[in-house]
């Protein structure tokens, strides 16, 4: 642990005690900034359970379906108001810097192996406030959970406190990923199960696994929690579903209002106020799947170009830009420019992050990278899509072995 003192004391400058937030700062970020940036918003609907058991700060573990989380679980009557772990790239932002250092949030780099993360939870938690992690990462694509790209079951032991495992439903349907416009939706946040501190000592770190991703685990269509009669409900979405499910071809698609349709073969789909589509395949999660099934055909041959404009943000928050040539195959992913080159196996790679028809991103040398491609923006969701087919291939493997 010495060590990890060591490296918090160098990499990082908190403003107060880890977990001893500022309130009167943490107050302003959500209540006024919050509302000036994404407005007002109905409050869920928690239903408690076994909350009333919970001892002493907490772990709180949640889905993650749209970014509008993170307020929904500070609107959570919490015994105490908890930080949250968050990617490493908003806490550096200039105008988030000092807010972030004043409400004590803890910083992490999206799918990297870190030892400072780890020792601020467990001071955090020391320090008697609770904290809120998304195993996720990143925000649901197609209505359900992602896989967990770095289960926790290990760490969670060690830290010797009380798991509350968290499900979120509706909030994927009232922004995702995928698009700009926000729609007012019931949400209902639940805690659906408390792991004991001593029930989570007796678990091997995979039973503990098992129980976490089952456990937040969700598919909104299942769960369908009112009726949208929006007009633009696709807007957006063929950045996602970047495959036509009738002819197979690449980023030929398009969507406009209610309709996904395909320019090669000429198919249209449309949602409905249920948000399905009235023919095959009915369901996002459903075209997600037969893309996936598509792209195993020929996984082991894949290989992925694209010359993209970098935009590289350095661990003070500086940002550079810089021309260069990203490359993917099943072995590995690569970057070369004028200024740097690397290369990491997809045994290295956790997962990979995107901003739908924008980039797709990595850390590297504790810089934020994030690739824009020049052409056929929309990729950037195939890329990250890929590596997780491979990652789940390769998990299986090793399963299996």
């Amino acid at each position: 642990m010495s060590e990890d003192n060591n490296l918090l004391k160098k990499n990082s400058k908190p403003a107060c005690k880890d977990g001893v937030y500022d309130p009167f700062v943490y107050k302003l970020l959500f209540s006024v900034l919050v509302r000036l940036v994404f407005g007002r918003r109905p409050k869920p609907q928690y239903i408690l359970n076994d909350f009333d058991k919970v001892e002493g700060p907490y772990i709180f573990l949640s889905n993650h379906e749209s970014f509008n989380d993170f307020y929904y679980l500070f609107q959570f009557p919490h015994k105490k108001k908890p930080v949250y772990v968050v990617n490493k790239y908003y806490c550096n932002m200039p105008i988030l810097k000092f807010i972030n250092r004043k409400t004590c949030m803890i910083p992490k780099k999206l799918f990297c192996d870190d030892m400072v993360t780890p020792v601020r939870i467990l001071r955090t938690l020391r320090n008697g406030t609770p904290v809120i992690i998304y195993p996720e990462g990143r925000l649901s694509i197609d209505g359900r959970t992602n896989r967990i790209a770095e289960p926790g079951g290990s760490f969670y032991k060690r830290l010797g406190v009380d798991i509350v495992l968290v499900r979120v439903n509706g909030a994927f349907y009232e922004k995702p990923k995928w698009r700009s416009r926000r729609y007012r939706t019931p949400v209902t946040v639940t805690v659906e199960k408390v792991i004991k501190r001593d029930q989570a000592a007796a678990m091997s770190a995979e039973e503990l696994n098992e129980v976490i991703i089952s456990t937040i685990r969700n598919d909104s269509t299942d769960k369908l929690l009112c009726k949208y009669p929006q007009k633009d409900k696709a807007d957006g979405l063929h950045n996602i579903l970047y495959r036509c499910y009738s002819c197979d071809s690449l980023y030929t698609t398009s969507s406009k209002g209610n309709t996904i349709t395909c320019s090669k073969c000429g198919s249209t789909f449309t949602l409905n106020e249920d948000y399905r589509f009235n023919e095959e395949p009915f369901t996002m999660a459903a075209w997600y799947d037969h893309m996936t099934e598509v792209e195993k055909r020929d996984l082991r041959n894949i290989e992925l170009e694209a010359d993209v404009t970098s935009v590289i943000f350095s661990n003070e928050g500086k940002k550079r830009r810089e021309r260069g040539k990203c490359r993917l195959t099943y072995d590995e992913f690569s970057y070369v420019s004028e200024n740097e080159s690397f290369t990491y196996t997809t045994g290295q790679l956790k997962a990979m992050a995107f901003s739908s028809g924008q980039e797709f991103e990595m850390y590297h040398n504790d810089e934020m990278h994030c690739f824009y491609p020049d052409e056929n923006k929309v990729q950037v969701a195939r890329w990250a899509h890929i590596v997780d087919i491979i990652k789940s291939e390769q998990e299986q493997q090793q399963h299996e072995e």
